[in-house]
């Protein structure tokens, strides 16, 4: 799932930013003067442009490979999730209940989960192998200090690691592309200048608004200071929540502490989907 995701991302934001790069050019062209055997090239190159822009929206509003992308990820987290829950014997895989009764648990809802993505167009996860792993009966057959020391490295910190690190990328992108467009608002300023002054009788001030809206439109479809936000947030509730682990010593206060855990990874989550839409 989370190579479908991937795809599908891959192909959203290849798409929405050949969209934009062909309305710029559209925009470009518009300064063009040569002419063809009484061809305005253009004028043809705007069309074309303009022609191509719109086959590509076409295509994102008939296929919507974003929704590949929400929803992959969104199965994705999902199984990750529960499979950690039940190496780790926490609710509502408690070692309490049968062993048979919670493999069928784990085994139904995984099934349940494949088949709401059905809808999506998505591929169920491939088939090859054991849906319970042998490494998830080991860990879930474990003391439990064992499972509270793989949960909090190879779940919580990985994924608090993770957040830490998206979050950073995302701030870098957002100063840079704030740095961009401000770069290009002052050259409009100083186009329009110039055009006034008759220093210049090239227009390039219809060029420079459509390179800044292009570039507003694409930080907008990429939200950096929003993901940025939201990822350092998750990181430092997932921190505050792993160094409570130490109080995790019985059954119950163990699958306590996963629930908080995976609420916090839910819960940004969630939040992640609701901005995209």
């Amino acid at each position: 799932m989370s190579r479908e995701s991937q795809r599908g991302q891959e192909v959203t934001v290849r798409l929405v930013a050949a969209r934009l790069l062909l309305l710029l050019l559209a925009a470009a062209a518009g300064v063009v003067t040569w002419e063809l055997y009484d061809l305005a090239l253009g004028a043809v190159i705007a069309a074309s442009a303009f022609a191509a822009a719109s086959t590509v929206e076409v295509f994102l509003l008939a296929h919507h490979p974003n929704q590949r992308w929400y929803a992959g990820r969104a199965l994705s987290e999902s199984i990750k999730s529960l499979s950690w829950r039940y190496a780790v014997a926490a609710e509502p895989f408690l070692r309490t209940r049968g062993g048979s009764e919670c493999v069928e648990d784990f085994t139904g809802r995984l099934l349940a989960m494949t088949n709401d993505m059905q809808s999506a167009g998505l591929a169920a996860p491939a088939a090859a192998g054991q849906q319970i792993t042998e490494g998830m009966r080991t860990l879930r057959s474990s003391p439990l200090h064992v499972r509270r020391a793989a949960y909090l490295s190879d779940r919580l910190e990985h994924q608090r690691a993770w957040y830490a690190s998206r979050s950073l990328s995302n701030r870098i992108q957002a100063t840079r592309w704030s740095v961009g467009l401000l770069v290009l608002e002052i050259g409009g300023v100083v186009f329009a200048v110039l055009r006034a002054a008759g220093w210049t009788k090239i227009d390039l001030l219809g060029v420079a608004a459509a390179a800044i809206a292009a570039g507003a439109a694409w930080t907008q479809t990429r939200q950096h200071d929003g993901v940025a936000t939201a990822y350092a947030l998750a990181s430092q509730e997932l921190a505050t929540i792993g160094s409570l682990a130490s109080r995790a010593n019985s059954e119950l206060q163990m699958s306590q502490f996963v629930n908080d855990a995976e609420a916090a990874i839910s819960r940004e989550h969630t939040m992640w989907r609701a901005r995209r839409r």
